[in-house]
């Protein structure tokens, strides 16, 4: 099992570091605003599908069947039925994809609907109250053309009563009974803040721009954006407003929701491709050939590459550009997973699809399935949701899922991937007590990487989001929330690595509705979670609810499983030296980072060397603790991956 773990989790860690490389280029281009939440919304939204009809639902029904399907039958009758499999889902996911290219607009008003105006109203001479939240907000921004607006004033949030904030979260009415002051008197400092000042510009003429005699200056083309102070604590701005036509308020760009759905319409197209780029990884996976699904990751980051630096940095269509870079991946991916197939003997060709019992099966183990493997990305949705709320959240979010999916990915889809194949094998068999160690074994593995990881993300955190990304238009703020996020992510990242070695279990037995049982669960927790923190804790809020998600599927998962694992005392001794260690780790680390401190604020080079010194004693710190506790030795990695 190491060995193939080793052998995924290899080009895994490849394909990561092409994703972090991919991810610095955004970062320098897009940097964390209106384009970049747009382009992330429109990346996410089919990978999220991809990973739970794909990778998520699809595998964990069709692995255990084609596995048995080889066991019992043999390879070549596997392979038509491989071949059904295939076809079936081309069919459905094409005309999934045509229909949803056609209504995205209504889907992305559930999606991100902090993308949409918070006033829109028609005008008359008869003044009219207005009054938004800005909870979140960097900006407010108006477009009418006939438009006059005045009497601005903003109000601190305060400290409102703890059963008005909870009834806000529920939908009532934004809460704010602290200063109210007119938004010139802080105008001044937004734009300083927001470096509104143009080139050469004086402090009074970039005041000019926005307000000049009395008035608030629109645009020719009705347009008007007046920046908010870093870190403001307002949380409304209401005033008046009359004139003619209409008159559209906003807390983000007013471009974004259409931008996004433009981006979204060329990107879903990758959905398709990555479902069928999963069934022929399951048809390799199941036969032990872990290598090519393993790289074809690669080939979306090297064309991810190729197009930031050929295209995107040249031309004003960043979010169109890296859109059909996303699409086209999609099909190099496809083409090289099919070309692999053939040459290892195992050809995926369309046919005529039918709807025979093995097809009816799959799509019967596929419908709990979809809940129950995707519940990360359900999570996340709903977090993207809520993010839409606040101006850069699901740029702060997305930054920080990226860091802490290095090793969920390099450990926690590898066990996913390794272990469903070997565990359907063993059960099928009639090795239980094997299949269990196995997962016990896989578990011990498991939290050796994943529980200092958890707690070195935990206590440097923003020092690791400065060195990766802070450039370009990717400031120190961005930096600061963005790390704050990742500590909160790092807290779940053992539970989601449980999560995939705990999910086999059932997916190996054909039982899917379990898994989607628990599932339900896990997603209402983190709905009720995140809604209970965002108003004090905003994107911070929504990253902790999931890993509480996590935590909460981890143990549904354990109680289910009714003792087929269980850990021995010799177990527990282990899992308990690695937590000693980690905690050693990060004694060290906050010891050490004090020393590195004048580096990890320097230029670049020196944030890398010192990152690098950081992460050098740490590791060597957690490594000679979980020697000298003897939670592993040499030897016994040595003998494992021999197996």
């Amino acid at each position: 099992m190491l060995r193939s773990l080793m052998t995924f989790s290899g080009f895994t860690l490849l394909s990561r570091i092409l994703g972090f490389l991919r991810d610095i280029l955004i970062a320098r281009f897009l940097g964390a605003g209106v384009v970049a939440d747009a382009f992330f919304t429109a990346f996410r939204f089919p990978n999220m599908f991809r990973r739970i009809f794909g990778e998520g639902a699809f595998n964990a029904a069709f692995v255990p069947l084609f596995g048995k399907r080889v066991t019992t039958d043999g390879r070549n009758a596997a392979m038509q039925f491989a071949n059904n499999a295939f076809s079936v889902l081309a069919v459905v996911l094409s005309i999934l994809t045509v229909i949803a290219i056609f209504v995205m607009g209504p889907i992305m008003l559930m999606v991100v609907p902090g993308f949409l105006a918070k006033f829109d109203e028609s005008l008359t001479e008869a003044p009219q109250e207005f009054r938004i939240s800005l909870k979140g907000a960097r900006a407010v921004y108006f477009e009418g053309k006939s438009a006059e607006i005045y009497d601005l004033k903003v109000v601190e949030r305060g400290s409102p009563q703890v059963t008005k904030v909870l009834a806000e979260t529920f939908g009532g009415e934004t809460q704010a009974v602290g200063e109210s002051l007119p938004i010139l008197e802080v105008l001044d400092q937004a734009i300083i803040d927001r470096e509104e000042t143009l080139k050469e510009e004086t402090a009074e003429a970039a005041r000019a721009r926005f307000y000049h005699e009395e008035r608030w200056q629109f645009s020719d083309q009705g347009s008007l954006h007046i920046p908010l102070p870093k870190n403001h604590d307002f949380a409304i701005l209401e005033g008046k407003v009359k004139g003619e036509g209409d008159l559209q308020i906003f807390r983000n760009h007013p471009s974004a929701f259409q931008l996004t759905v433009k981006l979204s319409q060329i990107t879903f197209v990758y959905l398709m491709c990555m479902a069928l780029v999963a069934h022929l990884s399951g048809v390799l996976t199941t036969l032990k050939k872990f290598a090519a699904p393993a790289f074809a990751p690669v080939l979306l980051n090297i064309v991810f590459i190729v197009g930031l630096l050929g295209f995107v940095r040249f031309t004003e269509s960043k979010g169109e550009s890296l859109a059909w870079c996303v699409a086209i991946a999609g099909f190099v991916q496809l083409a090289f997973l099919w070309w692999v197939c053939r040459r290892a003997g195992l050809p995926v060709a369309f046919k005529n699809p039918v709807l025979d019992s093995d097809t009816k099966r799959l799509i019967l183990l596929m419908g709990p399935g979809v809940i129950a493997a995707g519940i990360q990305q359900i999570n996340l949705l709903i977090g993207g949701i809520i993010a839409s709320f606040q101006q850069g959240a699901i740029s702060f979010l997305y930054y920080s899922d990226r860091v802490y999916q290095l090793p969920l990915g390099m450990i926690g889809i590898a066990f996913g991937m390794v272990l469903l194949p070997e565990i359907t094998r063993l059960l099928k068999s009639d090795k239980e007590e094997e299949a269990s160690q196995t997962m016990v074994s896989g578990i011990e593995l498991a939290m050796m990487i994943t529980v200092p990881a958890a707690i070195a993300l935990m206590v440097i955190p923003r020092e690791i989001i400065s060195v990766l990304f802070e450039r370009g238009d990717f400031r120190a703020e961005d930096s600061i929330q963005t790390g704050r996020a990742l500590a909160a992510f790092a807290l779940g990242l053992p539970g989601y690595v449980l999560i995939k070695v705990l999910q086999p279990g059932f997916f190996a037995r054909e039982d899917t509705k379990s898994p989607m049982k628990m599932a339900g669960v896990t997603v209402l927790v983190n709905i009720v979670v995140s809604l209970l923190l965002f108003p004090f804790f905003q994107h911070v809020g929504i990253a902790f609810a999931t890993s509480v998600a996590a935590w909460v599927n981890v143990a549904l998962l354990w109680w289910g499983l009714k003792g087929f694992v269980y850990l021995e005392s010799q177990n527990r001794r282990k899992l308990l030296g690695v937590v000693i260690a980690s905690v050693v780790m990060a004694v060290v680390l906050m010891l050490a980072r004090p020393f590195l401190m004048p580096w990890l604020d320097g230029d670049y080079w020196q944030k890398v060397i010192a990152m690098i010194l950081l992460i050098g004693v740490g590791g060597s710190a957690y490594a000679l603790g979980v020697i000298l506790l003897k939670v592993t030795s040499l030897q016994e990695l040595k003998e494992a991956f021999r197996r």
